[in-house]
């Protein structure tokens, strides 16, 4: 095995980008320039598509970074990702994980890179500083609600988490984000995912970088800043309902997989956050908040009914995804 532990410093040369895409060329195209554009240049670029629309924007940049192109099929998030790691080499000790549709900041990657050779050796991975979008504030009646907590990056009994975005200094957390992450390329090749067929792993990240940072330590890195340029495209006919259960469905399911966590816990917080989105739909009249809510409702009774038939309750995380009839991994 090899050793997770081996000296500093770590350089440039050795960290690859992983980066699983799927008809989003214009999502992609912003990432590479963003990482064209960097000070620091890297050994490697992976991209693995789902689709066939991510090959004329790779090839636009074969001049300026180390980009691979690979396309896989069927396609899916975890697949993609995994299918990435596994070209790697004993060479890349760092590999970033990003989605398509994170932007760099300049000086992004040096700052990750001074990171590194800081911390403790023993480090699994440094999260990137998303700084756009809302951040997310303390409320005393969900920290009095068991919802939430003054610390950021914190995980909660509940299966709860607190964010790991505008970071105003570095700093531990107990778990990290999965598409704007850099981890230790032993780690990730030892503890590949679960490939689960559906379209949106909302809690991947957290059921893999959890348990890891019970034994090593992860840290988010505030200087090496990311845009996170966000948008929905599962495909659902009802979108706020379908983001309700999913994101209850995944929440159970990591609950479940940790024996430190409470599933009564868990329960109740659905039940307060159902509870919440239905009086914000009666008071603002916007019928997306009410969808959510019935959705999360509809998760927790499905995890009922799988209870009490002795069910599998990882069957109610497969969804149909579109697939290839020629079920290959081929680099192009």
């Amino acid at each position: 095995m090899a050793d997770l532990d081996a000296p500093r410093p770590y350089r440039a040369e050795e960290m690859a980008v992983v980066v699983p895409t799927k008809d989003r060329p214009e999502k992609l195209r912003n990432l590479l320039n963003s990482l064209a554009n960097q000070d620091t240049q890297i050994g490697r670029v992976i991209i693995v598509d789902g689709s066939e629309s991510a090959e004329p924007v790779v090839r636009n940049f074969e001049g300026t970074l180390g980009v691979e192109y690979y396309r896989c099929r069927p396609p899916g998030q975890l697949p993609q990702r995994d299918f990435g790691l596994s070209q790697l080499g004993e060479s890349e000790r760092l590999v970033a994980l990003l989605d398509d549709d994170i932007v760099l900041e300049p000086g992004t990657l040096h700052q990750m890179l001074e990171m590194w050779n800081r911390v403790e050796p023993r480090t699994a991975g440094i999260c990137f500083n998303i700084v756009n979008g809302e951040a997310e504030s303390f409320s005393w009646p969900r920290y009095l609600f068991g919802l939430t907590t003054r610390e950021p990056g914190r995980v909660l009994r509940s299966g709860m988490t607190t964010s790991n975005t505008h970071a105003v200094q570095d700093y531990r957390a107990q778990w990290l984000p999965g598409g704007a992450t850099v981890w230790r390329r032993e780690l990730l090749t030892q503890r590949m995912h679960e490939v689960i067929p559906c379209r949106w792993a909302i809690a991947e990240d957290l059921i893999f970088s959890y348990p890891i940072g019970k034994v090593r330590p992860l840290y988010v890195c505030a200087s090496a800043k990311v845009r996170h340029e966000h948008e929905f495209d599962y495909g659902a006919s009802r979108p706020h309902r379908y983001h309700g259960r999913t994101q209850t469905l995944w929440l159970f399911y990591f609950v479940k997989s940790n024996p430190d966590l409470s599933e009564l816990l868990c329960l109740w917080t659905v039940g307060l956050r159902a509870g919440g989105h239905i009086f914000r739909s009666l008071v603002s009249g916007e019928t997306r908040h009410f969808q959510f809510a019935s959705g999360q409702v509809a998760a927790a009774a499905a995890m009922l009914r799988q209870r009490l038939f002795s069910r599998p309750f990882v069957d109610l995380l497969h969804e149909p995804v579109a697939s290839d009839p020629d079920p290959t991994k081929a680099k192009l």
